[in-house]
């Protein structure tokens, strides 16, 4: 098991298909309340966490050989919490 936990190949591929799934999450979610540019700016967070994860990820290849897996795993899982934060946030201002 620990084995395909460490397989470069397999965490990559994990990072790179939740990002494609946040994403669509994040362009599927009604920013219309914000403004323009914020609403750009949003929808792009999950896919900067991505990019970001897998920057990490190379790095700690290159520093530690085992227990990658777990850059990649805390990545996954601030991935999706920010992209169903967004999701079901209400963008419109109340006052």
């Amino acid at each position: 098991m620990i084995k395909h936990l460490d397989n470069p190949k397999n965490n990559i591929i994990a990072i790179i298909i939740v990002e494609i799934i946040t994403l669509s999450i994040t362009f599927s979610a009604d920013f219309s309340d914000a403004g323009p540019l914020v609403s750009v700016v949003l929808k792009w967070i999950p896919g900067i966490i991505g990019v970001t994860t897998l920057l990490l990820y190379f790095v700690s290849r290159l520093i530690i050989k085992k227990y990658n897996w777990c850059i990649s795993l805390l990545g996954i899982i601030i991935m999706f919490f920010v992209a169903f934060n967004l999701y079901s946030s209400d963008f419109s201002q109340t006052l």
